[in-house]
This record gives structure tokens, C-alpha cells and sequence, in this order.
């Protein structure tokens, strides 16, 4: 009984939330507004701009790069970091 409770009820949750969203998305996915949004998405053009011209612009490209790096990935990860390691701690 107890690996029904521990591995497979849970699996099965999952797999049910998963096949829901699915579902949903495909829903979604026949609406004048996705057809808008795929329509949209063709004719934009990328934002690609040109190389930077001199070392000071390809350096201070690669800093935001840095600067967006380190608060999209390493405060979360910090963050979540912490929260184990204090919970760890609690027991």
C-alpha cells in the first residue's frame, strides 16, 4: 500500500494535470486569437542588430548579458538554495 501512496498516486497526478493542459492548449490553439498570434509571429522581423563595432560595445554587450543572467538565473537559485538549506537545518 504504501508504494501506491508514495509513487504511483503521485505519478498518476501528474500525468493527469499533464493530459489536461494539453488539452487545453489544443483548445486554445483553434481560436482567432492563436491564428492572430501565428499570423503576427510570420511577418514580424528579428531583432537582430549588427555586430558591435569596437570593444567597449561588445564588453559592455556581455555585461547586461551578465547583469540579466545573474538576476533570471542566480537570485532564484539562491533563493530556492537557501530555503533547502534552512529547511534542512530545521530538522
Amino acid at each position: 500500500m504504501n508504494i501506491i501512496k508514495e509513487y504511483i498516486l503521485p505519478a498518476l497526478t501528474y500525468i493527469f494535470v499533464a493530459a489536461l493542459i494539453i488539452f487545453a492548449v489544443q483548445f486554445v490553439d483553434q481560436t482567432s486569437w492563436a491564428a492572430g498570434m501565428r499570423a503576427t509571429a510570420a511577418v514580424t522581423p528579428l531583432e537582430i542588430g549588427d555586430a558591435p563595432a569596437d570593444l567597449f560595445s561588445l564588453l559592455g554587450a556581455i555585461g547586461i548579458s551578465l547583469v540579466k543572467l545573474i538576476l533570471l538565473m542566480g537570485l532564484p537559485a539562491t533563493i530556492t538554495w537557501n530555503v533547502l538549506k534552512r529547511n534542512n537545518n530545521e530538522k
